[in-house]
């Protein structure tokens, strides 16, 4: 296997560098405003600085403040360069990452703002591919990119990039979609932004990297600006699992979904607010999923297995809610008054009980049951998913252990992109590294673990 470098900024738990560290990139630094996102990101990647429980620098460089205070050609100096050269040089890093904040451009946000700083962090992103010049650079974020202000920040953002052609090495060739989750073999339909820049020397000797290519089917519906110009549209509500048909299946050759039962049904039954961080034995040793092996590789029991706690009203209100049903099933004079006053056909998500034959909707950073479906399907348990649970749903396999308090574990694991999507773009980068030319030898890495479900 070809052994490749990345870096990456808003790095959160380390969902992209999960990905593509499966396929032989090795992160070399990365950075987050919050440091306990830093922390999460080296005990996950970074085998000195685990060993050492935090307390011991590692390989990996640590940036924990925001990317607006990062100098490249500083950082570049603190690199030891693995091809002959004392430090890192501009243009040698093979892969840049990075997730700029999207709470202000999401359309689950309670306040949408074009107003809101954060919106313009990805100027600091483009700042620092400049500075390091990669020959492939990865940018992700949320579909309201394109819609916010009428798509102005996403006109920037390519503008930005644009202005890097007249550099040394020509500038980058773009690809974008708009790519769901749930098409690469994540049990969640989740929409997101992806953005490819292949360093122009590189795509004119080789080619461009391109997106990747739906593997799964899926049922949701692109209702978004770009939503059906910028997505696989002919992989979108085609079939349901159940094997009802919802539109003709123009490719045959799609596997089904993921489901939830696929995802979690192995994880040990839980009480509300039951559970334990450090680690509980796997309970089910019968018949595994393809995705709960993959799952389960390289680990001896469910870490971050713990679910929040629900109180009263709420522990009245999910036992009336059916699998698959939501906040219309539950008596009038026990719904929120906010409730009360809602027409059943909206806010569908609300008190939902997930269904186990079903995908898993949008996962966020905490899992309240009045803004979303985040009840276990098992009546029998009656509680909200554990940290552990909402991992799955992300393909986060569970050598990966979130770190800090429960709420802050949520949060990690809601922000992160999917490795399992960040595995199929991986893919595609890796090719053309290869083809292009690349430092062969053998990786050895306890948390190196081969993720590959039908990506």
């Amino acid at each position: 296997m070809r052994k490749y470098e990345m870096g990456e900024l808003f790095c959160g738990a380390g969902g992209l560098s999960r990905g593509f560290h499966a396929h032989g990139f090795d992160p070399r630094f990365a950075n987050d405003i919050w440091d306990l996102a830093v922390h999460n990101f080296l005990m996950n990647f970074d085998k000195k600085y685990a060993k050492s429980g935090g307390k011991m620098a590692g390989d990996i460089v640590g940036l924990p403040g925001s990317v607006e205070d990062i100098d490249p050609s500083s950082l570049m100096r603190q690199l030891p360069s693995s091809r002959g050269t004392d430090s890192l040089v501009h243009g040698e890093l093979d892969v840049l990452l990075g997730g700029p904040p999207c709470q202000g451009f999401s359309v689950n946000s309670h306040i949408r703002n074009g107003d809101d700083p954060r919106n313009s962090l990805f100027k600091h992103y483009v700042r620092i591919l400049k500075g390091f010049a990669p020959k492939i650079f990865v940018l992700e974020n949320v579909p309201g990119m394109f819609s916010l202000e009428g798509g102005r920040f996403f006109d920037e953002l390519l503008s930005e990039i644009k202005a890097l052609n007249s550099l040394e090495y020509g500038g980058y060739e773009i690809s974008f979609k708009i790519l769901n989750a749930a098409h690469y073999g994540v049990p969640q339909e989740r929409f997101r932004m992806v953005v490819i820049g292949t360093r122009r020397d590189i795509a004119d000797e080789v080619g461009k990297v391109d997106v990747p290519e739906p593997v799964h089917y899926s049922l949701a519906r692109a209702h978004f600006k770009g939503g059906r110009t910028h997505t696989f549209h002919y992989a979108l509500g085609h079939r349901r699992i159940d094997g009802d048909s919802v539109l003709p299946l123009h490719s045959a050759s799609l596997l089904p979904p993921v489901s939830v039962e696929e995802a979690i049904g192995d994880l040990p039954p839980l009480v509300n607010g039951g559970g334990v961080e450090d680690g509980v034995p796997y309970g089910r040793s019968g018949r595994l999923s393809e995705f709960q092996k993959s799952m389960r590789r390289g680990a001896k029991a469910a870490t971050n297995h713990w679910a929040r706690a629900l109180f009263p009203p709420n522990t009245e209100r999910v036992k009336h809610i059916p699998e698959g049903g939501d906040w219309r099933s539950i008596p009038f004079e026990l719904l929120p008054p906010g409730m009360q006053r809602a027409l059943r056909k909206d806010h569908t998500t609300r008190y939902g009980r997930l269904s186990r034959n079903q995908l898993a909707g949008t996962l966020l950073t905490k899992p309240d049951p009045h803004w979303g479906t985040f009840i276990h399907y098992d009546v029998a348990q009656q509680r909200l998913i554990s940290v552990r649970e909402a991992a799955r749903f992300q393909s986060f396999p569970d050598i990966h252990t979130f770190y800090g308090g429960q709420v802050d574990q949520y949060r990690l694991c809601g922000n992160a992109v999917p490795p399992l999507l960040a595995e199929a773009v991986a893919v595609n980068v890796k090719q053309k590294l290869d083809a292009y030319g690349g430092l062969p030898i053998e990786i050895e890495s306890e948390f190196e673990y081969p993720l590959a479900v039908n990506v």
